[in-house]
């Protein structure tokens, strides 16, 4: 994040501190596509993840006064997402499914919907059956290593601030990654020879 974007985020937390409902949809824009896509990635559908999502931004409006600044909003906000994701999941006591198509293909720009007309329909058919099984494998992975999978290679963040969410060291991070990384090989290695 930049400077500018720093000083404005914390320009917005202090105005929410302050009362201002106004700034807090102001930091719901900011903030509602990363959640959004690690709720998602998380439990797996839309209409979970805008409810997961939901109970996460609550939790943000209720506790943004023990934010202290240790770490960064974001880091403090992801991992608000993530326990509410979890939590969510607990409460329906369902299976975990991840999946790993592009949020952005769910999402409307405007009021078209985003589509590639590149592909051939074969091609979209392999494609969609190498998803899916790509998605099953890591719905298999464990809680630790889907988590740390998602967060990493799904929504981009770095080894550190995933540690500082989960409240775990780096080198944990490292070993769920380089042993969701293993699981998914040794799992997609007979799809990838076809």
């Amino acid at each position: 994040m930049n400077t500018e974007a720093a000083a404005r985020e914390e320009f917005v937390i202090q105005r929410i501190r302050s009362g201002d409902r106004a700034a807090f949809e102001e930091l719901v824009t900011m903030y509602r596509n990363r959640g959004l896509s690690i709720a998602y990635n998380l439990v797996g559908n839309l209409e979970d993840a805008k409810d997961a999502l939901q109970d996460a931004f609550i939790k943000v409006y209720l506790y943004i006064e023990g934010f202290r600044g240790q770490s960064k909003f974001s880091t403090w906000f992801h991992r608000i997402v993530v326990n509410a994701s979890l939590d969510f999941l607990r409460k329906k006591k369902r299976a975990v499914s991840v999946l790993t198509e592009s949020l952005q293909d769910n999402i409307k720009e405007g009021d078209r919907e985003i589509s590639d007309n590149s592909l051939g329909p074969a091609r979209i058919a392999g494609n969609q059956e190498l998803n899916r099984r790509l998605e099953d494998a890591i719905a298999g992975l464990s809680l630790k290593q889907r988590i740390c999978f998602v967060l990493k290679h799904q929504n981009g963040l770095g080894v550190r601030e995933i540690a500082e969410i989960l409240r775990c060291r780096r080198s944990t991070v490292k070993v769920h990654l380089f042993r969701a990384a293993e699981n998914l090989r040794r799992k997609m290695n007979v799809y990838l020879k076809e």
